[in-house]
């Protein structure tokens, strides 16, 4: 989680740093309070359930959770106990889970984050606990219910309506944190968290569900976590390992698209440019998220191939246009072929100059991607680079000649225009 202030004009960014702390520590406080107010009512058994419950929030703790290259969560335990807390020790041991793990969860985050992860997480378990209460649940009480649809209507639609309410609350909070630390609007962190986190969160109800049957109708007691943590703990160094994989991808396409910036200086910060107008288009018109991830590549090394031109002819001709420059893009594909990892990224990279300036083929041969990057490519050069001697042209003198390249349709140009007021959002 960021929560820094983006650079504001005059004292903006000591305003925003100041309400941003105001917000998080208000986040603390509540849930501080609404733990400590959920002790004081409902009371806390102290007994063997509540110690193995510490117990997996402590392992959740140092285990952490795994993230893809994007942000999205792949394995988070702490999620996994903080839903079992619910049914198994209420509303005041989840409070207490999620204040233990919160600070944990965020990996090597600033201390403002770990306060703020602490309060929210405890908001979740309290919030979360009740909502499992209030929809028919009983939280650790003997006798467990028997039977199939026992079992369904006082353990798993109560943890269902839990997992909800404590996914919302999580939604708003740090929708709202994002909002006052960098400004981007909350409908797009809440759409962008539901969507890439949303999916997981349904994942992490059915094993905590499976977790409490084992441990209370099937009378496996703290058995039970035996059962369902060791394919956890598999499947989280599975995704470490691809995690690690992908920081080395990562590795070797900064590599690449520093050897260009060095074979052409005024391309620096083009390529990072491109390749996040390229995701974000490619996001608002649905693509798949493979599709997605090949188009930022694509947008990272579309420019590869002036690395095998002559250094005077690159800083001279300028790519703007293609002219002169024509067969670059062909070249930076054979310098990749045979890497698999970027092999749904080599049509936009090959193709990306002909969606808009096309020698050969028709539009209807270019795929969507290849599209995308032509048009975010060819729009940050008229706005960002221009032409050798420096020349830019205004935003909408460029939109409005991308409308007569065979790429610029209504759809895509609706995309590049949603991703730069994105862009301004996050700038502003």
């Amino acid at each position: 989680m960021t929560t820094e202030g983006s650079p504001l004009p005059g004292g903006a960014p000591r305003r925003v740093a100041y309400t941003t702390n105001l917000y998080v520590g208000g986040v603390a406080a509540v849930g501080l309070c609404l733990t400590a107010a959920a002790i004081r009512i409902d009371g806390i058994t102290v007994d063997a359930t509540l110690g193995v419950v510490l117990l997996l929030a402590v392992l959740s703790m140092l285990l952490g959770s795994v993230e893809s290259e994007g942000g999205r969560t792949l394995v988070s335990l702490s999620a996994i106990v903080m839903l079992a807390a619910m049914a198994l020790v209420g509303p005041a041991g989840a409070g207490i889970v999620g204040m233990l793990v919160g600070p944990f969860d965020a990996g090597r985050a600033p201390l403002r984050a770990r306060i703020f992860n602490s309060g929210m997480f405890a908001i979740m378990g309290v919030v979360g606990g009740c909502a499992y209460v209030v929809a028919g649940g009983r939280p650790g009480e003997t006798p467990w219910p028997r039977g199939t649809s026992q079992i369904a209507f006082e353990i798993g639609i109560p943890l269902l309506v839990a997992d909800v309410v404590q996914f919302a609350v999580n939604l708003v909070l740090l929708a709202l944190v994002v909002r006052l630390a960098v400004g981007v609007s909350m409908r797009t962190q809440v759409g962008q968290i539901a969507t890439s986190s949303g999916p997981a969160q349904i994942g992490y109800g059915i094993i905590a569900f499976i977790m409490v049957v084992l441990w209370g109708p099937a009378r496996l007691g703290s058995a039970s976590v035996f059962l369902i943590l060791p394919p956890l703990l598999a499947a989280q160094w599975a995704y470490r390992q691809y995690a690690e994989e992908r920081k080395g991808h990562d590795r070797a396409l900064e590599v690449l698209v520093a050897a260009v910036e060095a074979k052409a200086p005024h391309l620096i910060g083009h390529s990072t440019r491109v390749a996040e107008l390229s995701a974000s288009m490619a996001e608002h018109l649905g693509l798949r998220a493979q599709a997605v991830a090949d188009a930022r590549v694509a947008g990272m090394l579309h420019d590869l191939g002036l690395t095998t031109l002559p250094t005077g002819m690159v800083r001279s001709t300028g790519v703007l246009g293609g002219r002169g420059l024509r067969g670059y893009p062909a070249r930076g594909v054979r310098l990749l072929t045979g890497l698999s990892f970027l092999a749904g990224a080599l049509d936009a990279i090959g193709h990306h100059r002909d969606a808009v300036t096309p020698t050969t083929g028709t539009p209807a041969e270019f795929s969507i991607p290849t599209m995308v990057v032509g048009l975010a490519d060819e729009y940050d050069l008229l706005t960002e680079v221009g032409t050798p001697d420096g020349v830019l042209i205004p935003k909408e003198d460029a939109l409005a000649l991308l409308r007569r390249t065979p790429a610029g349709r209504d759809s895509l140009l609706r995309a590049l225009e949603h991703a730069l007021s994105l862009r301004a959002e996050v700038s502003s």
